[in-house]
């Protein structure tokens, strides 16, 4: 999924909340206890994959073709062309009236470009996808 909504939330373990709607498929397996890789785009290269991202996928049908991946630890694809990659773990969820706040911890990263800036993508008005 393209997360709209990601912030540090700790510091000590290091931590982050995604929001995610509760009628996206990715949201059944963000439950306490999933891992997942949170990819860092760069800000000079993220169209393609970004648009790659908002398609609409039948279901079952595999998201990462034709998308250069590879493993992370946890199991998750780590995108090849991210600029950076966290590992994370599900620790608590809040249940908000169309989203659900996901407080995951970070176990493992990398950056491979520090001195890159990381993509931001700004929307025309706030209150729809």
């Amino acid at each position: 999924m393209l997360a709209s909504w990601v912030t540090q939330a700790s510091f000590e373990p290091l931590g982050l909340t995604i929001a995610v709607a509760k009628d996206r498929a990715i949201e059944a397996l963000m439950q306490v206890g999933d891992t997942f890789v949170l990819n860092v785009l760069a800000e000079d290269n993220y169209q393609a994959l970004m648009k790659h991202f908002l398609k609409r996928f039948p279901p079952g049908a595999d998201r990462f073709a034709g998308v250069k991946t590879q493993p992370a630890k946890n199991g998750s694809p780590i995108l090849s062309d991210a600029l950076a990659y966290l590992e994370c773990e599900v620790v608590s969820r809040m249940e908000l009236s169309d989203h659900h706040i996901v407080y995951s911890q970070v176990e493992l990263g990398r950056v491979s470009n520090p001195d890159a800036l990381s993509a931001v993508h700004h929307r025309k008005v706030g209150n729809h996808y």
